[in-house]
Parts: C-alpha cells; sequence; structure tokens
C-alpha cells in the first residue's frame, strides 16, 4: 500500500463526504487533502490540491461527473498539469457506469452498495500512476462495439508512425499483459514500454491508460 496516499473528495451530501473521510483516514496510509460539496467550485482549485486519487460523486450541481472529468483532464493538458486516479462514486453498481467512468478519463467507478471494502480496495490500487484494473477486469464481460469506418480508420492512420518494437509493445498490451510482460516479451526495458503507451496515448488524445485498452478493443484489436 502505498505511504501517504494523497486523496480528494468533490461532491455528494456533507454526511456521504464526512462517513468517507472517516473510512479513509482510518487507513494509516491514506490522507485526505482536499474535500468539497462542488457548490460554486472552480476546477482550478481542485488541481492546485496535488492530489494522487480524486472520488467525486455522479451527481454534480451544473454538470455530470463524466463531462467534470473529461473537462478536468482537458485543463489539465492545457496547463501541463498532472492529474491523479480519479474514480467517480455512486449508489448502485452498474456495468455501463463503469465503463462510462473508464471512457470519461477515470479508472473505475465506486459503489456505496458494494461497501467500504470495495471503496478501499479500489483506492488502493489507484495508487499505481498507470492503473488499469477496471478496464482489464471488465472487457472479458464486453461484446464488440460497432465503429464507425472514419473512426476507425483515423485511429490506425494515427498508429502508422510506430516502429515494429512500439507495435508488438502495443498488441501485448491489447492482450492484457503486465509491463513486466511485455517487456520480457518484445525484449526491451519497462521505461520502453512505459514511454511507448505513453506516446501512443499521445498519438490518440487519450489521457489514460484504461480509454487506451477501451478505444483499442472498440476497434478490435484486442481480437488480434
Amino acid at each position: 500500500m502505498a505511504t501517504n496516499l494523497r486523496i480528494a473528495l468533490l461532491g455528494g451530501s456533507d454526511l456521504v463526504r464526512k462517513s468517507r473521510r472517516t473510512i479513509l483516514e482510518s487507513q494509516t496510509s491514506f490522507r485526505v487533502v482536499f474535500d468539497n460539496d462542488a457548490h460554486q467550485f472552480e476546477p482550478q482549485t481542485l488541481l492546485e490540491a496535488t492530489f494522487d486519487v480524486l472520488i467525486v460523486d455522479q451527481r454534480l450541481d451544473s454538470i455530470s461527473a463524466f463531462d467534470f472529468v473529461r473537462e478536468l483532464h482537458k485543463t489539465a493538458r492545457f496547463r501541463g498539469i498532472h492529474v491523479g486516479n480519479i474514480l467517480i462514486s455512486g449508489q448502485f453498481n452498474e456495468l455501463q457506469l463503469r465503463l462510462a467512468a473508464i471512457a470519461a478519463g477515470a479508472v473505475d467507478f465506486v459503489f456505496i452498495s458494494d461497501g467500504v471494502e470495495s471503496l478501499l480496495e479500489k483506492v488502493t490500487k489507484c495508487a499505481e500512476n498507470d492503473t488499469d484494473f477496471a478496464i482489464r477486469e471488465i472487457l472479458p464481460e464486453l461484446h464488440s462495439f460497432e465503429v464507425s469506418q472514419d473512426h476507425f480508420q483515423k485511429t490506425i492512420s494515427n498508429l502508422d508512425v510506430l516502429d515494429e518494437n512500439e507495435a508488438l509493445i502495443l498488441k501485448s498490451f491489447c492482450e492484457l499483459r503486465s509491463d513486466s510482460q511485455i517487456a520480457t516479451a518484445v525484449a526491451v526495458p519497462k521505461a520502453k514500454v512505459r514511454r511507448t503507451l505513453t506516446k501512443i496515448q499521445g498519438l490518440l488524445m487519450l489521457d489514460t491508460r484504461s480509454q487506451l485498452l477501451l478505444q483499442m478493443y472498440n476497434i478490435g484489436a484486442l481480437a488480434l
């Protein structure tokens, strides 16, 4: 477990946030550094908090949590600010909510109905910068999506710049191998794997590895 994992809480009732804060701070390695009800809220204030994990309530006053996460990533990219891992929170477990969260740029959706242990487990997994545990768990449950020819061609065209090793790294990533497994399979350092996946996210204008896996699944790359 990470030491002093910095956690930000945004949105939801005072009661829910107080309860969640109590639960999180019962763990010696967690520290809540930001707690806001999201009323009259400026995203820049959150970015200045320098969090490792953000838990944002699904229902915000003037914007959906999904749109908020997209805008947060967009603002961070524009200003060159690092964004920690994001979890969206809500009441009841639904696969489509988890997918929507991942597509928006969050790592996963946390559900009150799943209990305290699920919350702590997901926050702990978010200690890893490039964590993508949720989409790896979800993919076996999914069926192929319909993708437009234009989107498919644009994605493939953007990936044409990859050299042979980079293409092999992406293929291994789509086979759900870990960075260490990819490094061994392609015979490159683990740092090369990380740099390549970051490069590919940039080529496709994606903010997270989870989005990358989801997009490659959508265009059928995971069937390779």
